[in-house]
């Protein structure tokens, strides 16, 4: 019978607690987590402790792996990343060149006065995707 009271006082302060669930769980110690899910299976399914004691330990190593899980997908997200930029910016001196060899081939083909009007067009289409670019991601 004591039992039974400790288990009811102990399931009405879990159930004022869950109200703070995102917060708690946080500042929660990772065995304080196994105990708590523990505890709450014991109360369902009317486990004794023995098993009680199984299921926080079962608890506590599966938290435990998924923060290692965790962890190592951020490092694998933040690497990607990292290898995505060295790419991004490969790719841009790439065709910086291209850029670069395709303006030296117009000034051979065009006179003085073509090149520089030819470049102030380049300058204005290059605005104006840009603008259509800005736009396309505000949409």
């Amino acid at each position: 019978m004591k039992n039974l009271i400790t288990l009811m006082i102990l399931i009405s302060s879990i159930t004022s607690f869950a109200q703070e669930k995102g917060e708690r769980r946080s500042e929660m110690s990772d065995v304080e987590m196994a105990s708590l899910h523990a505890k709450r299976l014991t109360m369902q399914l009317d486990l004794n402790e023995e098993q009680e004691a199984k299921l926080k330990e079962l608890y506590t190593e599966q938290i435990k792996d998924r923060r290692e899980l965790m962890q190592e997908r951020r490092e694998e997200r933040e690497e990607i990343r990292k290898e995505m930029t060295k790419e991004r910016s490969k790719m841009r001196e790439e065709q910086m060149e291209i850029s670069e060899k395709h303006k030296a081939r117009m000034k051979e083909i065009l006179t003085a006065e073509q090149f520089t009007k030819w470049e102030q067009l380049q300058e204005k289409r290059q605005k104006g995707r840009k603008i259509h670019m800005q736009k396309k991601r505000n949409q």
